[in-house]
């Protein structure tokens, strides 16, 4: 089946750092039509719920996208650094993107064009869409810069998190796996910026300590122990009857699902999984 994509010219960095500097008429994203109607829809949804919390927007819109199929590569589908903005085919990172790019919208009363300027603003590097090198391709730094926003806050050494000794490379250390990246460079001076932060994580062997503290909406990223790669999955909690389950785009069933598993047993069959970072969404400010 052919796709037909709608393809926006993207505007100047230096144009599209705020919302509404753009100009009234001019889209800077690309999507697809059923993508564009689903987002619709599910700001739609939304809306009478607008005052409620970020957190508990971020988990009705998780579940308005269950059953969407898991698709990874999406991003580097073709050369050139578009904003790609697809809820119909997702992944784990671009599910709980958009999640909170819809409810972030829903608690602005914004439309689709705020929603396209909040994926912006959370995928690339200040916003600024020009090149491979400006996404933010670690799940650390985009949690980074989500505070920096502040539409995320790190809480997991609230919770009982320890420092991690884990520094960042992968990407640097294989170029051959990343066929669009052109600036090899530009990605060893992002990862040496994550590197010079100190981070935290709770380990497996702690997780028990910290559930209580986990709320619905929090985003949990898992720790991995592959040399030089900081987060091997991202879901959303859901907190249901004092246990964590999870919302996720997931690679077993091939779709946003919520596990049958609460986290620890999630956790429990993962041995590559060292331990969990956890990102809270923060309300937004007006």
């Amino acid at each position: 089946m052919t796709v037909v994509l709608v393809l926006l010219p993207l505007l100047a960095c230096g144009q599209n750092r705020q919302a509404g500097q753009a100009g009234p008429e001019v889209p800077f994203w690309v999507t697809g039509p059923a993508d564009s109607l689903l987002a619709e829809r599910i700001l739609a949804e939304l809306a009478p719920h607008s005052a409620e919390p970020v957190p508990a927007l971020m988990v009705r819109a998780g579940k308005a996208l269950e059953g969407q199929p898991y698709v990874a590569g999406t991003l580097d589908e073709t050369p050139g650094e578009q904003l790609r903005i697809y809820l119909t085919r997702t992944d784990c990172i671009l599910f709980v993107e958009a999640c909170l790019a819809l409810a972030r919208t829903a608690a602005q009363g914004g439309d689709f064009r705020t929603f396209a300027n909040e994926v912006r603003q959370s995928r690339y590097r200040d916003g600024c869409v020009e090149s491979y090198a400006d996404r933010l391709h670690y799940t650390t730094e985009w949690g980074m810069q989500g505070e920096v926003r502040g539409a995320l806050r790190n809480v997991t050494q609230e919770l009982g998190g320890i420092k991690l000794d884990h520094p960042i490379n992968y990407m640097s250390s294989h170029p051959d796996s990343y066929p669009l990246m052109d600036d090899v460079a530009a990605i060893r001076e992002a990862e040496d910026r994550i590197n010079s932060v100190p981070r935290y994580y709770i380990p497996k062997i702690r997780l028990g300590d910290a559930l209580d503290g986990i709320r619905s909406g929090d985003i949990i990223c898992l720790v991995t122990s592959v040399k030089g790669l900081d987060i091997s999955h991202v879901m959303m909690a859901v907190v249901e009857n004092g246990a964590v389950r999870l919302l996720h785009a997931s690679t077993g069933p091939m779709k946003v699902v919520i596990d049958s598993r609460t986290l620890p047993e999630y956790l429990a069959a993962r041995s590559s999984v060292t331990g969990i970072q956890v990102l809270r969404p923060q309300a937004f400010q007006r």
